[in-house]
């Protein structure tokens, strides 16, 4: 949905902040020395977002009606201010994702793998921001980002639904291949450049 500039950028400041709160009090609720099982978390934290963004991608922006209506507006117009609030957003971590998690494993286990699923959040926030907003250096690995996402938008929506990473993309084979890419892998050598 579209939002004005202050629900769009508080995302890039609400969201390292609790993630450093998030990581403190994981820190502190971890028995001594067991800093690495935070770690090791925050990292499975970060990974699982990576699946979710594919997913909510591919499978609720594209494909449930009322929210695929609001996410073609971004199609539409991909330097709009679009996006999911982040009064809704925070807050949904906290109940979908933080409570269950305590429940299930206690604060330590709760604030590492939100903290890193908010991390990986945090990082898709800015990414998906520099694909629309600002340019590449060719060759760069944000030119390849961006190539890959402006693949989904002009080419076809029914791939590259990873933003921040074309693992998901490549395992579920949903990742785009242009004419030249595929044509280079078939004859298994480069193309002379034309």
């Amino acid at each position: 949905m579209q939002v004005n500039r202050w629900n769009y950028y508080s995302g890039f400041v609400v969201y390292p902040a609790v993630i450093l709160i998030l990581s403190a009090l994981a820190l502190r609720a971890a028995p001594d020395m067991e800093w690495w099982r935070c770690a090791s978390l925050l990292v499975v934290g970060v990974i699982a977002w990576t699946l979710a963004e594919y997913c909510l991608h591919r499978f609720v922006l594209h494909h449930v009606a009322r929210i695929r209506d609001l996410h073609e507006a971004h199609h539409r117009d991909p330097q709009a201010l679009i996006g999911l609030p982040t009064v809704v957003g925070a807050p949904a971590s906290f109940v979908l994702l933080f409570a269950p998690l305590w429940w299930i494993g206690g604060v330590a286990l709760a604030c590492s793998l939100t903290a890193g699923f908010l991390l990986g959040y945090a990082w898709y926030l800015v990414v998906h921001h520099l694909l629309h907003h600002r340019p590449a250096r060719k060759g760069s690995l944000f030119f390849a980002l961006k190539r890959r996402h402006a693949l989904h938008h002009h080419v076809t929506a029914e791939g590259n639904f990873g933003v921040t990473s074309g693992i998901w993309d490549r395992l579920f084979r949903t990742d785009i291949r242009t004419h030249r890419n595929a044509a280079r892998k078939r004859a298994g050598t480069k193309l002379v450049a034309q």
